[in-house]
Parts: structure tokens; sequence; C-alpha cells
């Protein structure tokens, strides 16, 4: 009813939130990931530990807030990046979408980045402090990875080929909704280290 609602309002005053996102990138940005990205995160935990609301909620807020500035900003970077290398016959022009989400999932490294930042500020709201390097002696490390790579090529490729069909304006709020389909993604991982005895966090 949440996500139906949230949807439905999104809908309802597109105009709004489209001048918002011209006006305010950065704080919408923030609020859309909050929001969606979140929830994806609860839907997470009702799949794999049977109740929706994680401990330290207002923090992983924040942090998928955080990630919605960081996708702000990146999502401009790298589509102005890959004008000028087309522009300056650096790079092939087609197929243009496929190639933004190329870069910024394997070629820049920007998704394994953000997915891994996410996860070790998970991994200290859930543990305590560790750094970031000792997540990889942890033993879910491998299943993690395999998920996260087999992910990005499988569908955050296709799926943020398809944001960058998208007119500027809709494109963090696009990926924000994707950002639901990350919470489902870890859910997998989860399952899958349990069924290895691994276990993902």
């Amino acid at each position: 009813m949440f996500f139906i609602a949230f949807s439905v309002f999104l809908w309802i005053e597109s105009d709004a939130v489209a001048a918002a996102t011209i006006s305010h990138p950065y704080a919408t940005g923030f609020v859309k990931f909050g929001i969606l990205a979140t929830f994806g995160e609860c839907l997470k935990d009702r799949i794999v530990v049977g109740h929706w609301l994680p401990p330290k909620l207002a923090f992983r807020f924040l942090i998928w807030g955080v990630v919605g500035i960081w996708l702000t900003a990146a999502f401009p970077l790298f589509d102005t990046g890959l004008a000028s290398l087309v522009a300056h016959h650096m790079w092939p022009a087609f197929p243009y979408p496929f190639w933004v989400s190329m870069w910024i999932n394997f070629f820049g490294g920007i998704a394994f980045f953000v997915m891994f930042v996410h996860y070790w500020a998970n991994s200290i709201l859930d543990d305590g402090f560790i750094a970031p390097w000792d997540l990889f002696r942890r033993p879910e490390a491998p299943q993690w990875c395999k998920t996260i790579l087999l992910s990005m090529l499988f569908f955050w490729v296709p799926a943020q080929t398809i944001t960058f069909l998208l007119p500027p304006v809709w494109r963090v709020l696009f990926a924000a909704y994707l950002g639901i389909c990350l919470g489902l993604i870890l859910s997998f991982a989860a399952k899958a280290g349990e069924a290895t005895g691994e276990g993902l966090a």
C-alpha cells in the first residue's frame, strides 16, 4: 500500500516533481532514494527474516539518501563525459544509452563501488565498525561479489540502459525504483549464502 500510494502521488504530482528535480536536484535525489530504496531494504528484510522493519531504519534511510545524491551527480557526469568522447570520435555513438550504462556499471566502476559502500555502511550498522578491506575476509564475501557482479551484467546494464532512454529529469527517480530491485537482489544473495552455509548480511 505504501509503494502504491507513493507511486500514485508521484504520478499525480509529476509536474511538481519534475520542477523540484530541476530546481533542487540533490535534495530530491536524496528523498527519492531515501524513500524508495529504503523500502527495497525493508522488502529484503521481509523476505529474509520475516519482518518489515530492519534495525536503525533512520540511518539506513540516510545512507540511501546519500547514495541518491551520489547518483544524481554521477548520471550527468557520465552522460556528458560519454557525449564528449563521441563528439571527439573517441567512442561509438550507437547505442548511446547502452554505452552510458556500461561506463557506469563496468568501465567506470561506480555501480560496484556504490553497492560496496552500501554493504560496508550496513555492516557497520549491524556489527559495529569494520575496515572496508576486512569485508573481503568474511565467509560471505565470495557469494556477495558473485551475486553483485552477475546482477550488474544481467540486470543493471539493461535496466540502466532504459534509465538513459528517459528524459534526464526522470532518470534519478527511475533509478530509485531500481533500488527496490537491489533489495530483492540482496535477499536472493542472502538466501544463496544460507544455502551454502555462508549467510549474507
